[in-house]
């Protein structure tokens, strides 16, 4: 009835899965230690590898988003102890920890969280003089979704908002975390505009002149410094990271600048660089100078760079490159000025080769050319540390907050480094769902127009 094999081929069988299986392995390990050198093959390569992992999401999670993978400095008794103080009208709760409210604080906090309980991203405002939402934008991400073409893989239940940028008259400025079109919407939620010509990803900041700058990569390879980069790379893609300066009101792009030309252009990296790796620059920030000072002007840059763990100061008006600044910090995120000769540094500090590590807050003066840590103990005393993404923001009266965007925690300390508050966005069930880069609103003005934006508005249901 059955039909003998003879042994060799049984034999030749085996051997075959052996050495397919040591060379899947092969691709798998060159790709997470060299990175690309197949990418399309490697692609694959994850994507079968990535089927239990996906299956068992789909099980637990559905097509929702799911909690934070692993919180190893926020600890659960943490957790259990935050008290809900406030209940919205709508249902929801927002959670804070060693709460000492300022009541004297006219600051605003612009928080864009995953709502588990909603099963969606929202993007709230909240009054930090009493810890009080003041406004959740009820956009329609349903509609919006189809046309956001946020990548492969993802929902609208799995979409967050990027670093949401809010306007005077409370209009919102965002787009998905990672590469997606950027779009904006009033207060009401109602749809103004959306830019579908590049990749938007990471951080959106308004310049002197109420611009945007954006994180982008240009979707094709259009620097004529960049002509023979194809060639170079045997007609492999790169993830090309560009500044664009945007008009809030049309979206329309003023200004465009790819990372790689400058670099390329002054001789900072060569074109091995970028032949070794799909993603060689990996733009996480862009902060505009808003005054002249000594070592800057008005309308220029500093970008940061995490793949070269560097800092750029470019000015756009000149298509010059003012400084490149390598110091003691590791994949670094976020940059502020302080003063009109210090810039402050958040240093991921993610090495390695030393896990035990938290993230840093470093100044750097420019005058001096050096380096100095802030907040060093506090950090340590909270067990701060975020591998990837977060950010500081500081206000005129000396206060800082800072986002670990890993363990889905804001925390908040006051000018003389006491802690004010904690956030951690921690759901009914007892996990912690992300938060995707806060922002501190500190200007006078700006905090009583968005006020009274709120106050005034008149949406339709």
């Amino acid at each position: 009835m059955y039909k003998k094999i003879s042994i060799w081929i049984v034999f030749l069988v085996l051997l075959m899965i052996l050495f397919f299986t040591i060379l899947f392995g092969s691709l798998l390990v060159h790709y997470f230690e060299y990175g690309a050198r197949f990418p399309k093959i490697q692609k694959i390569a994850i994507s079968i590898a990535s089927v239990p992992i996906n299956f068992e999401k789909i099980l637990r999670y559905g097509n929702r988003l799911e909690p934070l993978k692993k919180i190893p400095r926020v600890h659960s008794e943490r957790v259990e102890k935050i008290t809900k103080i406030k209940k919205n009208n709508d249902g929801n709760y927002i959670k804070f920890y060693n709460k000492s409210i300022n009541s004297n604080r006219n600051e605003l906090l612009i928080l864009p969280r995953y709502d588990r309980e909603k099963q969606t991203s929202v993007v709230e405002i909240i009054d930090l003089s009493n810890l009080e939402v003041i406004h959740r934008y009820n956009h329609n991400i349903d509609n919006a979704y189809k046309d956001l073409n946020v990548g492969s893989g993802n929902t609208k239940k799995r979409f967050q908002y990027g670093h949401p940028l809010i306007l005077e008259d409370g209009s919102l400025i965002a787009k998905n975390v990672m590469f997606s079109p950027l779009f904006k919407i009033d207060i009401c939620g109602k749809d103004l505009w959306r830019n579908y010509n590049y990749r938007f990803h990471h951080s959106l900041e308004l310049d002197h002149e109420n611009n945007v700058w954006a994180s982008s990569s240009f979707l094709n390879i259009d620097d004529s410094v960049l002509k023979n980069i194809s060639i170079i790379r045997e007609g492999k893609s790169f993830s090309n990271d560009a500044i664009i300066k945007i008009n809030p009101k049309t979206g329309q792009v003023l200004f465009k600048k790819s990372i790689s030309a400058i670099l390329l252009e002054n001789n900072i990296f060569n074109d091995s660089d970028i032949y070794m790796s799909t993603d060689p620059i990996h733009l996480n920030d862009i902060q505009p100078v808003y005054e002249d000072g000594p070592f800057w002007k008005k309308g220029d840059v500093f970008l940061s760079l995490l793949r070269n763990s560097s800092i750029i100061h470019y000015r756009p008006e000149t298509d010059q490159l003012i400084n490149f600044i390598k110091g003691p910090f590791f994949e670094q995120h976020d940059i502020d000025i302080l003063s009109e000769n210090e810039i402050s540094i958040f240093n991921n500090n993610n090495s390695l080769m030393d896990d035990k590590k938290y993230s840093e807050l470093l100044v750097y003066n420019f005058e001096t050319k050096k380096f100095k840590k802030i907040l060093s103990d506090q950090f340590e005393s909270k067990n701060f540390k975020t591998e990837t993404e977060g950010l500081a923001d500081f206000s005129k009266n000396g206060s800082i907050m800072v986002e670990e965007t890993n363990g889905g925690r804001i925390l908040f300390y006051n000018k003389k480094g006491n802690l004010e508050w904690e956030f951690v966005n921690v759901s009914n069930d007892g996990k912690i769902y992300p938060v995707s880069w806060s922002r501190l609103i500190s200007n006078v003005n700006m905090v009583k127009n968005i006020k009274d934006s709120i106050k005034n508005q008149k949406c339709s249901n």
